[in-house]
């Protein structure tokens, strides 16, 4: 009957071990750091080698990122983008020129929060 609970018992660890390394990604064994990232142990059987892996997840949303840069450029903080604060971010005038072609609507030569995803696609193309 020792026997029994002997095995029991060491079934029961191996499950609860499995359960506490086991990260939000399944991988097994793996251990979450935050809610974007986690650590596992590593092995290369050719060599050995025993190491440490680490995974970064980006979870970003495409209109948090558009803002951010929008936000970034707009150095004055108007609400528009000139061409000198397009320069100071290492952008060319014929470039700017080119973005004012595409989505300038109201013709201030200036991109606003609202022409900015226009602009953004024609920088893409």
């Amino acid at each position: 009957m020792a026997r029994f609970y002997t095995i029991l018992a060491i079934i029961g660890a191996a499950v609860a071990f499995t359960e506490a390394c086991t990260s939000s990604s399944g991988r097994t064994p793996s251990w979450d750091l935050s809610d974007n990232s986690e650590i596992y142990p590593t092995y290369d059987p050719g060599s050995g080698a025993v190491g440490v892996g680490v995974d970064i997840r980006f979870r970003r949303g495409a209109d948090e990122t558009a803002e951010r840069v929008f936000n970034l450029i707009d150095r004055v903080g108007d609400g528009c983008i000139d061409v000198s604060e397009w320069t100071s971010e290492g952008g060319s005038v014929i470039n700017f020129a080119e973005l004012l072609n595409a989505a300038d609507q109201n013709g201030d030569e200036k991109i606003s929060w609202d022409e900015f995803p226009k602009a953004d696609k024609a920088n893409k193309a």
